[in-house]
C-alpha cells in the first residue's frame, strides 16, 4: 500500500496479525516483530500487507492456530514452530502455506523478512522440514488429475531444476536471478513454466512435488 508526502511515494510497513497457541509464544512473536519493522494488527482486515502469523509448538499447533478462513482465502501466512514433523509440513504445504520458519531461531531481522517472504509468496522452509520432504515420508503432494488425452508433464529442464532446487533452499527470484546470472523476469518466466509442466499452484507446492519425487 502507498501513500504520497512531498511529491514522493512511501510505501507503508507490513503489517501482521499474530496467533499463537500460548500468550508468552504471542507476546515474544509481537515484540520480535515490532523491533523487525513489522506493525503487528490485533484483527484481520482486507489489506493485503497484512500476513498472518501462526505460531505453535510443532507447524500442526500452529497450523490449528491459524485461523481457517486465512487458508480457504490464500492470505500470506507463515508458520512459526519449534519442529516440522513432516506429516505436518505436508499437510501445510497441501494448504498453500509457502513460508515457514524456526520459532528457537527467531531474531527481529529473520523474522521480518520471512514475514516479508510471505507476503510474496515465497517459499521459504527450514533445512530440517526440507531434509524430512527428501525422505520421501508417506502422502506426498499429488498434482491435479490430468484430463483424458493430456500428455504426461515434460521433464524439466537444467535451468528450471536449478531454479527450483535454489527455491527449495529458500531463495527469493532476486537471489535466484544473481546467482544464475539472469534477469528476474526470466526467473518468473522459468518458474511459470516450470508450475504448469509439474501442475502446481504455487510455490511450495513445486518443491513439494520436486523433492518427493526425487527431481531435486
Amino acid at each position: 500500500m502507498t501513500g504520497v508526502l512531498a511529491g514522493v511515494y512511501t510505501r507503508e510497513p507490513l503489517r501482521a496479525h499474530v496467533n499463537a497457541n500460548n500468550v508468552e509464544a504471542r507476546i515474544e512473536l509481537l515484540t520480535l516483530l515490532r523491533r523487525g519493522g513489522i506493525v503487528p494488527t490485533a484483527a484481520l482486515d482486507g489489506s493485503a500487507d497484512t500476513v498472518v502469523v501462526a505460531a505453535g509448538g510443532t507447524v500442526d499447533e500452529a497450523m490449528e492456530a491459524c485461523p481457517e478462513q486465512c487458508l480457504s482465502s490464500r492470505r500470506p501466512v507463515l508458520l512459526v514452530a519449534d519442529s516440522f514433523p513432516p506429516t505436518g509440513v505436508i499437510r501445510a504445504v497441501k494448504a498453500g502455506v509457502c513460508a515457514m520458519f524456526w520459532f528457537t531461531q527467531a531474531i527481529p531481522e529473520q523474522l521480518a523478512a520471512a514475514v516479508q517472504a510471505a507476503h510474496r509468496g515465497e517459499c521459504r522452509m527450514p533445512h530440517e522440514a526440507m531434509v524430512r520432504l527428501l525422505g520421501g515420508v508417506a502422502a506426498p503432494w499429488k498434482p491435479a488429475p490430468r484430463p483424458a488425452g493430456a500428455a504426461i508433464a515434460m521433464p524439466l529442464t537444467p535451468r528450471q531444476t536449478a531454479v527450483l532446487r535454489l527455491m527449495a533452499e529458500g531463495h527469493g527470484n532476486a537471489a535466484i536471478a544473481h546467482t544464475l546470472l539472469c534477469s528476474e523476469h526470466t526467473v518468473k518466466n522459468v518458474i511459470y513454466d516450470m508450475a504448469a509442466r509439474l501442475q502446481v499452484r504455487n510455490r511450495a507446492q513445486a518443491v513439494a512435488y520436486a523433492v518427493t519425487r526425487g527431481l531435486i
